[in-house]
């Protein structure tokens, strides 16, 4: 049975280039705010480069968390964090929590947490705490657990209001916690649902049927005062992108974005704009980075950017910096490498 098992966790992330009825994974990274500490060093890199994404400088070819994809991460206290995702461990993923205030050195929190080692979840920062929710566990998930230091977590609820689903997005928009789309065990699979929470308890369906098709394996942010929902995997890749200001009533930006379609891919906000970085396509993983000021319109940064392609990374805001985390270079090759763009 251990075999059949890692057996099955080896081939999770080639499905996820095939774009068929499997299990999809991706990290699903919420809204970050840049931290205003930054060092010298920093400083005197931004000022020699413009913001445009172009330029990506290497903090660590190899960190001290272990390679992987479909983890999370967020910015909370002044430091950027690891929390879990798929690895070549025993069991295929981790339970562990890792900060750092440089993306060079790592420290790890707590190595055995209450929650089960998994993959595929989302994560946000909310009232003072990290959340994590659902993902994909020996089977898939809808529990909730925060923490307010990374080492003590609390289970908000076993069995949330949703379907249990895992690479689904997840924003924290209008003081509320939101979670959107994701993939399910079971026919119809691909979700378009939207729910919200104040507590990480009770959840209140917003819309079972949003206007944009089901998806996974997407990216969320909020911008412009509005919740956005950008690409995945919709049983096929997609460049499309919608916003919403209730989580009920959704306005496509644009059903045929210039960036190629992709899943796996991350997206945040960053110097007044909408970032998509990297993920998986039809022609394979990428590395192209894009921006946008209103979601219809996309300017390419770069085609390549220093880091490899990949897919399942994270990405944060920090220090008024791009950050792109880990990821998976395909198959069971995974990446533990920290990136940053002025």
């Amino acid at each position: 049975m251990k075999k059949f098992l890692v057996l099955f966790l080896i081939l999770i992330p080639i499905l996820i280039i095939s774009g068929c009825k499997q299990r999809i994974l991706t990290n699903l990274p919420a809204t970050f705010t840049p931290t205003p500490n930054m060092t010298a060093t920093v400083q005197a890199q931004e000022t020699a480069v413009s913001k445009d994404g172009k330029v990506w400088s290497q903090a660590a070819s190899s960190t001290a968390f272990s390679a992987r994809q479909g983890h999370t991460s967020v910015v909370y206290n002044n430091l950027m964090w690891v929390i879990a995702g798929q690895d070549n461990s025993t069991d295929g993923m981790e339970d562990d929590v890792w900060y750092s205030s440089d993306g060079k050195t790592w420290t790890e929190e707590n190595k055995f947490l209450p929650f089960f080692a998994r993959y595929g979840h989302t994560s946000v920062v909310y009232n003072n705490s990290m959340w994590i929710i659902g993902g994909f566990t020996m089977k898939v998930e809808s529990d909730i657990w925060y923490s307010s230091d990374g080492a003590d977590w609390t289970e908000a609820t076993s069995n949330a209001a949703f379907s249990v689903r895992q690479s689904q997005s997840s924003v924290v928009y209008n003081n509320l916690m939101w979670v959107i789309g994701g993939y399910y065990d079971y026919n119809p699979y691909y979700l378009n649902d939207a729910w919200y929470s104040s507590d990480g308890a009770d959840w209140t369906l917003a819309t079972g049927n949003a206007a944009f098709i089901g998806r996974c394996a997407h990216t969320s942010v909020v911008y412009n005062n509005e919740m956005w929902v950008i690409a995945g995997n919709g049983n096929g890749f997609l460049n499309d992108a919608w916003y919403s200001s209730d989580g009920a009533d959704w306005t496509l930006a644009t059903g045929n974005a210039a960036f190629s379609a992709r899943c796996g891919h991350t997206s945040i906000v960053c110097y007044n704009k909408m970032w998509v970085i990297g993920g998986s396509s039809n022609s394979g993983l990428l590395n192209d980075v894009w921006y946008s000021s209103d979601g219809a319109t996309w300017t390419q940064a770069t085609t390549g950017a220093g880091f490899s392609a990949r897919y399942g990374h994270t990405s944060v805001a920090y220090n008024n910096l791009i950050w792109v985390i880990a990821g998976g270079v395909g198959g069971t090759n995974y990446l533990n490498d920290v990136w940053y763009s002025p």
